[in-house]
C-alpha cells in the first residue's frame, strides 16, 4: 500500500473540519455521526477536491490512486461509510474495483463517478455493486444528501 495512500489537505480547506457551507440551502451543515469516506481517483486534482469537500462536512476521508490500493485497504480491515470510485482507473477500472470490494462483504455506500457520463458505464457500475453513478464534479448538491442519508 505505502505510497498509494494519499492524505490530502487541499485547496485551503481544513481537513477534518466539522462544518461546511450548504449554499444550496443557505445554512451550515455538518454530519453528526463519525462518517468515513474513501476516494479512489487517479487524478490528483480531482482526488484533492473530492477529499477536501468531504472533509469540509466533517467526513474523515482517505484517498488512494488505484483500485488495487482501495481493495488492499479494505482487505486490511479498513471500513468506510462511503466509497467514491472513478470509472477510469489504471489496471483495475472502477466497476471491477466496486465488484471486488462488494465480494469482500463491504456494506459501504459506493458512488461511481466519471468526467463523461455514459449510460453503459452507469449500467456496468451498478451491476458491479455501486449504489449510484454520477458525472463529475462532486458538488455540495450531491454530497449533502448522501451524508444526510448516511448520518440519519
Amino acid at each position: 500500500m505505502g505510497a498509494a495512500v494519499d492524505h490530502v489537505t487541499a485547496m485551503g480547506m481544513s481537513g477534518g473540519s466539522a462544518e461546511g457551507n450548504d449554499k444550496s440551502q443557505g445554512q451550515r451543515f455538518s454530519c453528526k455521526s463519525k462518517l468515513t469516506a474513501l476516494v479512489v481517483d487517479n487524478g490528483g486534482v480531482c482526488r484533492a477536491i473530492q477529499t477536501a469537500l468531504l472533509r469540509s462536512y466533517g467526513v474523515d476521508t482517505e484517498a488512494v490512486e488505484t483500485g488495487e490500493a482501495a481493495v488492499e485497504l479494505i482487505a486490511s480491515g479498513a471500513t468506510f461509510s462511503l466509497i467514491i470510485i472513478e470509472m477510469l482507473l489504471p489496471f483495475m477500472n472502477g466497476p471491477e474495483t466496486a465488484k471486488q470490494i462488494r465480494a469482500m462483504g463491504s456494506q459501504s455506500k459506493i458512488l461511481g463517478i466519471t468526467a463523461f457520463f455514459d449510460e453503459r458505464d452507469q449500467q456496468e457500475f451498478l451491476a458491479a455493486g455501486a449504489d449510484d453513478f454520477i458525472e463529475k464534479p462532486l458538488s455540495p448538491e450531491i454530497v449533502i444528501p448522501i451524508i444526510r442519508e448516511l448520518d440519519n
